[in-house]
């Protein structure tokens, strides 16, 4: 036998195998293909006969309800509410049966009925129409992330067609899926700000809690935005600066606070707006893309008193994110920062408190010398203070320097959606306390060694000098319910400034 022939007998064989084996599983892929078209079109008509559709892409789902093509339900699929796995992202939007709460937007003309029929999907999206066929909504993804688009359309006649407008409507109590409990910061979340903002012309930003709206809040602007505001996360309407928006809170009967606005021609025209697409923000509150968003739109993340101090510590946080990519590891490095800049200030507070040190037993012999004679011992005090040229006062000036930044990394911190669930070593969410109390306890232990570096002055009053024994433990307390990334500021900020006091205490402890 030709084993050439055999050969070639042999390959024409393996390709016919090979061939029908891949149409098989070429088959099997397209019936497969079918299937879940199949499944998915059986789901779809599922959801309209529940009056319900979903949409979703990575960032976001919603549940919009076709009735009256408002949007009940939104979730944040990137941000669970659980760090575990089959967890549910956040919600924005949103109700409770139990509690009561509602959340949800709603938009079309006014003075119409605003009820919807479904029409059909598009890309991304619905398009519903009245019954009456007079007006269309088409509620799609937007392409710039977690934004989406709601159309509202006159397509047919209408003698008085109304005004566009846009609301979200929201009861006053706390946030959907926001953790209260004691081990997850609780404490921390209860007290964070929750309320409407407005941003117009007039005023950039103004913001106050639902609770203080007694009668309707309103203003005329082109552009701006409106929104509420929640811890982490926000929902906002934002304006185009070609039309005019009357912005206006208030509250219904029901209970139900209305945030929204009303659209007007651009050029204060008499004609009617005829076709608006809104612009929805739902996602977290991340500084540097609210920024690029809408101008003030940054201010919703609260950062309260010392803000001028937050903001820019926030900003320089994510830079140092961008390079060493962990939060952990930033907190660390802008502490480092921090404590160089305030070097010579904080140094010098040390240096003050390095000369009391030494004339210490000059001040205990004059205390005992002069124990009857308040007013001798106040001017030999004095005398004693200017011959050593020591100010007493001036041991405050560390304390005094760092307070600011503390407050204003306090309220940064706090606000920072991009620490949640982030991890750092045995820490598996840096906005929650350290669920281990290392932090606290090592903080409790720089706290006591820096005490015994600063022995209590002779003439401190017995109780006076219980209280600052206990000081440390007090201190450390703080941190059990603080979140962990904030220990973790205050632990290394605490020992860099030992190691400081040790260094100039021992440079200028021996000599004036």
């Amino acid at each position: 036998m030709n084993i050439r022939r055999f050969y070639l007998a042999a390959i024409f064989l393996l390709s016919l195998a090979l061939f029908y084996q891949y149409s098989v599983e070429r088959d099997a892929v397209a019936v497969g293909e079918q299937l879940q078209l199949a499944e998915k079109a059986k789901a779809k008509r599922a959801e309209l006969e529940s009056g319900l559709v979903y949409l979703e892409n990575d960032l976001l789902t919603l549940i919009v309800r076709v009735g009256d093509g408002s949007i009940v339900e939104a979730r944040v699929n990137k941000y669970l509410v659980e760090n575990v796995e089959g967890s549910l992202g956040v919600r924005i939007f949103g109700s409770d049966a139990t509690s009561g709460f509602k959340y949800y937007f709603k938009s079309g003309f006014t003075n119409t009925p605003g009820s919807y029929v479904f029409d059909r999907y598009v890309d991304d999206g619905i398009v519903l129409l009245s019954e009456d066929g007079v007006y269309s909504k088409t509620i799609k993804f937007a392409e710039s992330s977690y934004e989406i688009s709601i159309i509202d359309e006159l397509v047919g006649a209408a003698s008085s067609p109304g005004i566009p407008y846009a609301s979200l409507y929201r009861t006053n109590s706390r946030s959907l899926d926001m953790n209260f409990e004691f081990s997850s910061g609780g404490l921390i979340n209860r007290s964070s700000y929750e309320a409407y903002a407005l941003s117009t012309n007039q005023d950039p930003y103004e913001a106050d809690r639902l609770r203080s709206v007694d009668g309707p809040v309103g203003a005329t602007s082109s552009g701006g935005w409106i929104a509420f505001t929640q811890k982490y996360f926000l929902a906002a309407l934002l304006g185009s600066d070609e039309y005019i928006y009357g912005y206006k809170i208030g509250q219904g009967k029901s209970g139900v606070y209305s945030m929204g606005y009303t659209v007007e021609p651009g050029d204060f025209s008499t004609g009617y707006v005829t076709n608006h697409t809104h612009r929805l923000f739902l996602g977290p509150k991340i500084r540097k893309d609210l920024v690029e968003r809408a101008d003030n739109l940054e201010q919703t993340i609260e950062m309260g008193w010392f803000w001028f101090i937050s903001q820019p510590m926030v900003w320089l946080l994510d830079k140092i994110h961008d390079v060493v990519g962990s939060w952990g590891w930033s907190v660390v490095v802008i502490t480092l920062l921090l404590k160089l800049v305030l070097w010579p200030v904080t140094g010098a507070g040390f240096k003050s408190m390095a000369g009391l040190r030494k004339v210490q037993p000059e001040m205990k012999e004059i205390q005992e010398r002069y124990a009857n004679d308040r007013q001798k011992l106040g001017v030999e005090m004095m005398a004693l203070y200017k011959k050593h040229k020591v100010n007493p006062a001036g041991g405050c000036l560390p304390l005094l320097a760092q307070m600011p930044f503390f407050i204003a990394f306090f309220f940064g911190l706090r606000e920072m959606v991009e620490l949640r669930q982030a991890s750092f070593f045995w820490l598996d969410d840096l906005s929650a306390p350290d669920p281990l109390f290392i932090l606290p306890v090592l903080f409790g232990f720089v706290m006591v060694l820096t005490q015994k570096l600063n022995p209590q002055p002779p003439n401190m009053d017995p109780t006076q000098a219980q209280v600052m024994k206990v000081m440390p433990v007090m201190l450390s307390v703080f941190f059990v319910v603080f979140p962990s990334s904030l220990a973790l500021y205050s632990v290394v900020n605490a020992g860099i400034s030992l190691g400081q006091q040790k260094y100039l205490y021992a440079k200028y402890g021996e000599s004036n």
